[in-house]
């Protein structure tokens, strides 16, 4: 079998070797067009869903929004960055915004982009970015990952820099208000 191989003209390894490579790649252009596909697909189902949800709902401009959550007691400014970044995110201009709505099931935020969005909150309030142990302590409390979650994660952050700013100037200015 080795004399037999060795016998093997390179020519005809070469034309070997270019018909598996053309297979290959014909079979990853196959798989990465099948991708696209399910993904073009997804995305139309979403739209469709959230298309009928806000069919379904009253419209909610931007300030009513915002007067929903300052009366549940945060802050007007953070719950206008708030309400802009998660507009931003989901980047549907049409669409009507509640702050109650689940932000992982009804605009199909993952994961890792929530994280992102809370980062791009964080950085806007000139806040440090969010530790899972932030989170931790929160999912005890909150189960739906909503703009009251956000708004009640950036509540502790700007209460914890405000405490940290308290202690710095104290320590600046020896001991004195």
């Amino acid at each position: 079998a080795l004399a037999e191989s060795a016998a093997v003209p390179p020519q005809n390894i070469y034309k070997t070797v270019v018909r598996n490579m053309s297979k290959t790649i014909i079979i990853i252009g196959a798989i990465i067009f099948l991708m696209l596909v399910f993904s073009y697909i997804q995305n139309k189902r979403n739209e469709k869903k959230l298309r009928k949800l806000n069919e379904s709902r009253p419209n909610l401009t931007r300030t009513e929004y915002i007067n929903r959550l300052v009366k549940n007691g945060f802050e007007k400014q953070h719950a206008e960055i708030v309400h802009d970044k998660i507009r931003e995110f989901i980047q549907m201009d049409n669409f009507s915004i509640y702050p109650e709505d689940d932000i992982h099931k009804i605009y199909g935020i993952e994961d890792l982009d929530d994280i992102e969005l809370i980062d791009s909150i964080c950085e806007k309030l000139s806040l440090r970015k969010v530790e899972q142990k932030d989170c931790d302590e929160l999912n005890e409390k909150i189960k739906i990952f909503n703009a009251e979650y956000i708004l009640t994660l950036i509540k502790s952050l700007t209460e914890e820099n405000t405490a940290y700013n308290r202690a710095y100037s104290k320590a600046v200015t020896g001991g004195s208000d």
